[in-house]
């Protein structure tokens, strides 16, 4: 239980920084001289992203063979250097550098989770799993709002300087977790590519390579869905009549303060994880498709309270997912894999927010995540089975 406690605190104090921040991208970029509504806004919005989607698997891979809290650490370390390179920056090549550093060292919720899978399997893990979501839905909580009583400072990079303790307070604090034992196997390759049968005694492989890509794209159409809305929340509800960064960064955290209040009871749904996930997709595209149709803030709180039910739904259904479907000699490979396709679905996301906010309107980005959510649908409900699990899990 100590792992658990520490893996979340350290995991909240790296995520408050590396995910608060973006909603406020256009303040820091005007401070060096940027338009806040430009084509840049969206394109700074995914570099740490893209730079995190090509590392992801190689970092999996090194966490495999080198073990998983090494991997944490670094992950961490990374994140320290590329805030204050975004802190000390004075123009947009710099502060992009900083952006770099932390995409390419950062890591972190796949490296904790990596890390958790050493102590739990089946749904022990799939409940760990909802818990390092939490973490990082308390910091998109705590830190827009927070975050956005100082983003109107004279320099309000500083910020990045001031937030790059907080990574480094969880790098002396993860030095003291137990170690974990690094694997040097082939099978970080071999496993997704098996048809493994049950044996006598030995639990089984439930998920084959076929199966855990239709995983991939669950979790690539959701990821899209949740981060296209995201690089221009602030001027989407600006221009629906919200004055004020804090207010702004309420409504922009409210689906993650639904997902805090609820997660921890999700896992005594009797749904299926399939139908779980699919529940959940069909109330985050509703609540999508009804953003995409506001002309004021009237109907916001209502709509972000609907987006917050079918995260909290869908989360749980991939974790229970991909708690079924990993080898744990590979977990790292697996996570990293699958933090890869999320990432992609975001630099993509991120693009399509930048392009369709300049041609289309604010509120675009919102139809978008409602057309990925229906593609989602389309992989559960006609491609996707659900395979029967062997009761066996392991819980330290």
């Amino acid at each position: 239980m100590r792992v658990i406690y520490v893996v979340l605190f350290c995991h909240f104090l790296t995520a408050f920084t590396a995910l608060g921040m973006p909603l406020f991208l256009p303040r820091m970029l005007a401070s060096l001289g940027v338009n806040e509504s430009g084509y840049l806004v969206g394109m700074m919005f995914i570099v740490p992203t893209i730079c995190i989607a090509l590392s992801a698997p190689w970092w999996g891979r090194f966490a495999d063979k080198y073990g998983k809290k090494t991997s944490l650490l670094r992950a961490q370390i990374g994140l320290v250097l590329g805030f204050l390179l975004s802190g000390f920056a004075d123009s947009v090549p710099l502060f992009a550098l900083g952006l770099v550093v932390q995409g390419i060292s950062g890591g972190t919720l796949a490296a904790s989770n990596a890390y958790l899978s050493r102590f739990y399997q089946g749904k022990a893990l799939a409940n760990n799993l909802n818990l390092t979501q939490s973490s990082a839905r308390l910091a998109l909580v705590s830190a827009p709002i927070i975050l956005g009583l100082f983003t109107h400072i004279d320099d309000p990079l500083v910020i990045y300087k001031v937030l790059a303790l907080l990574p480094l307070f969880a790098f002396i604090i993860c030095l003291g977790l137990p170690k974990d034992e690094a694997v040097n196997s082939t099978a970080g390759n071999k496993v997704l590519n098996s048809e493994i049968s049950p044996t006598v005694g030995k639990p089984p492989v439930m998920v084959q390579k076929n199966d855990f890509s239709k995983i991939l794209w669950l979790q690539f159409f959701f990821c899209f869905a949740m981060v296209v809305t995201f690089p221009y929340f602030l001027p989407y509800s600006e221009q629906l009549g919200i004055t004020g960064d804090a207010l702004s960064g309420f409504y922009y955290s409210l689906p993650h303060l639904i997902y805090l209040l609820f997660a921890f009871n999700i896992k005594s749904l009797t749904l299926s994880a399939k139908y779980q996930t699919q529940f959940g997709l069909v109330l985050l595209g509703l609540a999508c498709l009804g953003q995409y149709l506001l002309h004021d803030s009237s109907g916001l709180g209502l709509l972000r309270v609907l987006f917050g039910f079918g995260m909290v739904l869908i989360f749980n259904g991939l974790h229970l997912l991909v708690s079924q479907s990993i080898e744990h000699s590979s977990a790292g490979l697996y996570f990293g894999r699958f933090d890869a396709w999320g990432k992609w679905a975001g630099v993509i996301a991120g693009l399509s927010a930048s392009g369709v906010t300049q041609t289309m309107g604010l509120a675009f980005p919102f139809l978008l995540a409602g057309l990925s959510c229906g593609c989602a649908l389309l992989v559960l409900i006609f491609s996707y089975k659900e395979v029967k699990q062997n009761a066996y899990s392991i819980q330290k």
